[in-house]
């Protein structure tokens, strides 16, 4: 009886056994069916994308294709540059502008080598525009993005500044037809006057102080018509030739030199305050730079004070530039004509042309330079030149802060 309980349990026990096994085996059945059944959705998924990537990859084969047909046609020569400043990629523009090798080369020192030849064949200050080989190239630059490096483009602008030199020629003699008919009633009038007093100087019948005074008339008025014509003139020329190295020191030098008697016939002073600790050079065109200081003194004197004091001082800045200060003792310049100072034609002078600071401002930009009239709590008004500075090597050194102060009566 014991014997047939246990073969029954075990019987019974198989049978669960077998009856697990199955829905097991029917589980696994199943989940092997899931498991294809995704397998192939993830196929034909992936299937999907790599058509999608293929594609994309097509694409962008072909527009890199044509980005580098574009970057070959273009005039500009182009050149891409990586972290480390090294030339990377380049076309064929910029083969024939700046010449081979250039791949693995450092821009500075390629650029460098740029600026060599450019102060050799034609002297320039300029940082954004230089001659190379015939051209006047300007270089615009702009970073790579999320990645390191830098694309450069460099721009034939030689008959872009031409023509801007030639419209600007225009706007000047335009401006002058416009004035000619107020400069020829302002000639006339001192014109008439010194007719008048040759007539006066023929007659027998004046004595030697009447001769000495219409002479004197005479000339004042022959000198005020040379100043508005010269004024005319200046202001009406295309840009500054005759560029040389100057000395600022000597070109300072013969600038008093010559304004001495024009000081002495005004009964005016000026002071000059040299506050550099070395010689500087500066280039430029030096009648040109002469007849703007001129300019300066000549609106110095007549609007300064009545006993005149002009104060005539430069410095070297912080921006590789010098400052020339041009200062007076009058009263100064009255806050609503600040604006139109160097205006051409504007003027508060019943006898003047309103040229004169115009002139100044015309022959600072064409030195790579500005004028500004400065904002001092002191009496009088400050007019400031600012020139580039050319370093030579071979410069004499002055003794550090060291002050020149010289006095001109």
């Amino acid at each position: 009886m014991t014997m047939s309980v246990e073969t029954a349990e075990r019987e019974q026990a198989l049978h669960d056994a077998f009856h697990q096994f199955n829905q097991a085996s029917e589980q696994l059945a199943g989940s092997y069916q899931q498991l294809q059944s995704q397998i192939v959705q993830l196929s034909g998924e992936l299937s999907t994308v790599c058509d999608e990537r293929l594609q994309q990859l097509v694409e962008k084969e072909r527009i890199a294709d044509r980005l580098a047909g574009l970057l070959e046609a273009l005039p500009a020569a182009v050149v891409v540059l990586d972290g480390n400043n090294k030339i990377v990629d380049f076309n064929q523009a910029a083969v024939a502008l700046l010449g081979l090798p250039l791949e693995g080369e450092l821009w500075s020192v390629v650029w460098d080598n740029i600026r060599r030849r450019a102060q050799r064949d034609t002297p320039v200050d300029d940082s954004s525009s230089l001659p190379v080989n015939g051209q006047l190239i300007s270089i615009t630059e702009r970073n790579l993005g999320q990645e390191p490096g830098r694309i450069l483009v460099l721009v034939d602008v030689t008959e872009t500044r031409q023509l801007q030199e030639r419209l600007n020629h225009q706007e000047r003699l335009s401006a002058m037809g416009e004035m000619a008919a107020q400069l020829a009633h302002q000639i006339r009038t001192p014109l008439s006057s010194a007719l008048l007093y040759t007539s006066h100087l023929s007659r027998s019948d004046i004595d030697a102080t009447q001769r000495r005074r219409f002479s004197e008339r005479l000339r004042s008025r022959l000198q005020h018509v040379e100043r508005q014509i010269n004024d005319m003139l200046s202001f009406s020329k295309n840009g500054v030739s005759n560029v040389e190295y100057l000395s600022l020191s000597s070109l300072l030098d013969e600038f008093i030199h010559n304004c001495e008697p024009q000081l002495e016939a005004a009964g005016a002073e000026m002071i000059l305050h040299d506050m550099t600790d070395c010689s500087l050079n500066i280039l430029g065109n030096r009648d040109a730079l002469l007849g703007a200081l001129n300019n300066l003194l000549t609106n110095a004197l007549e609007h300064g004070a009545d006993h005149v004091e002009v104060t005539l001082s430069y410095a070297e800045n912080d921006l590789e530039r010098v400052s020339i200060r041009v200062k007076d003792n009058g009263s100064g310049v009255p806050v609503d004509l600040q604006d139109r100072l160097f205006e051409p034609f504007f003027t508060t002078r019943s006898d003047g042309t309103g040229l004169g600071l115009a002139v100044v401002q015309n022959v600072l930009l064409h030195h790579q330079g500005e004028v500004k009239l400065e904002q001092t709590s002191e009496p009088g008004a400050a007019f400031c030149l600012l020139l580039p500075i050319v370093h030579e090597h071979n410069s004499s050194q002055m003794m550090a802060g060291q002050i020149h102060v010289r006095r001109i009566q």
